[in-house]
């Protein structure tokens, strides 16, 4: 209904002949083409928008084109390209003297999302909590901020006390209610409770029930967090949510949640000790991580094929990939999951000396009766010992 009241009102502002309605107009349908999913139709619409305020020489519509264009990129995976086009967006409004309103702050708040999609906490939280100051005066914006920097510290492991205050802050400093901020703000509850060790499922649940069909940023952000089996007990917590996830994304057409939900079902076959198929999707969702260059996630199916190449005795590829996880942890603030992998390697590089003095003494041994055997015998010993797997 609201797609077709928006299609009546850029017919209409197309037959008046007036650019500036028509940019509104387009902006309208590139919001709500998005927010349903058709990200590609909500581009063009922001895209044609975007002509229009030029032709009339409106920096400010044009910000406003930029910012609807911006959500479908960021919606899409394409996080270098959004971000590029944000920057434009924010020199454009410094142009014309409007660095300080609602467009730019909105723009900053993609690039904060962009930020922490690629899971760069630091930088997300640092625009977040610009934004916090920026907007002291309106109680609904500085709600929203401390909503955000919650969940960023949440993935950055700060304390369950100091963000248990954001969110409290958050529901006092609203001067009334309001559902959408409401459910975020259980959601983020929940979130919390269940990386300190509550493992019931019951808010989570309560919000789908509220948000679905509704609010599919919500949706997807308690899916997220039910389908992660790694975060929940093994006889508690059903493994189908994955699957749910999957679905849910496919439908939302969200690129980052299609790979994310690939990685939590190969946690789910490597639960099940289906190895080949768990491998299958690891490396499905780390091409995606890493076309997208989000850092977490790439260190985590990282990690998960280390391990097997580790449990087959294939050291070298472990080493490999342990190393390069590292430093993408690093990038996302992860200091637990960086000592981990520090401990991994010493172990592994011990193992690695020792089966290098092993074969050496192998070799050693080759050698020392190939000197003691006749010419005919030493080149069946030769190639003998040019099998052996040297490290």
């Amino acid at each position: 209904m609201a797609l077709q009241h928006g299609q009546i009102a850029l017919s209409l502002a197309q037959s008046n002949g007036g650019y500036r309605m028509e940019c509104d107009a387009r902006d309208t349908l590139a919001h709500l083409e998005t927010f349903v999913g058709h990200r590609t139709a909500g581009r063009a619409h922001a895209q044609e928008a975007q002509r229009l305020a030029r032709i009339c020489g409106d920096l400010w519509r044009e910000a406003c084109g930029i910012y609807q264009e911006a959500l479908c990129l960021m919606s899409l995976g394409q996080y270098q390209e959004c971000m590029a086009l944000t920057i434009r967006g924010r020199t454009i409004l410094g142009q014309c003297g409007l660095s300080h309103g609602q467009t730019n702050y909105m723009l900053m708040g993609i690039q904060a999302e962009v930020h922490k999609l690629k899971s760069e906490y630091v930088e997300a939280h640092n625009i977040r909590s610009q934004n916090l100051q920026a907007t002291a005066n309106d109680n609904y914006q500085q709600a929203h901020a401390l909503m955000n920097i919650a969940e960023i510290e949440i993935l950055m492991g700060v304390s369950k006390t100091k963000i248990q205050k954001k969110i409290e802050a958050s529901q006092v400093i609203r001067a009334s209610r309001n559902a959408v901020l409401d459910t975020a703000c259980e959601a983020l509850q929940a979130d919390l409770n269940l990386r300190d060790g509550d493992l019931s499922d019951l808010l989570f649940c309560k919000c789908l029930r509220l948000t679905w069909g509704k609010h599919s940023e919500a949706v997807s952000y308690c899916l997220e967090r039910l389908a992660d089996i790694n975060r929940w007990e093994q006889s508690h917590h059903p493994t189908s949510w994955a699957a749910v996830f999957l679905a849910n994304s496919l439908k939302a057409k969200e690129r980052l949640g299609i790979h994310t939900a690939l990685q939590f079902l190969g946690d789910v076959f490597l639960r099940e000790d289906d190895e080949s198929t768990a491998i299958s999707l690891f490396t499905l969702a780390l091409e995606g991580f890493t076309q997208m260059d989000v850092h977490r996630s790439r260190a985590e199916c990282m990690i998960r094929l280390g391990d097997i190449s580790n449990k087959h005795g294939d050291l070298l590829r472990a080493l490999e990939l342990w190393e390069t996880a590292r430093p993408l942890f690093q990038c996302s603030s992860q200091a637990k999951r960086v000592q981990h992998i520090d401990e991994r390697l010493v172990g592994i590089g011990e193992d690695v000396k020792e089966q290098h003095r092993r074969n050496l003494a192998r070799l050693n041994t080759y050698i020392g009766k190939l000197e003691k055997v006749d010419e005919n015998s030493s080149s069946e010993l030769f190639s003998h010992c040019l099998t052996v797997d040297l490290l």
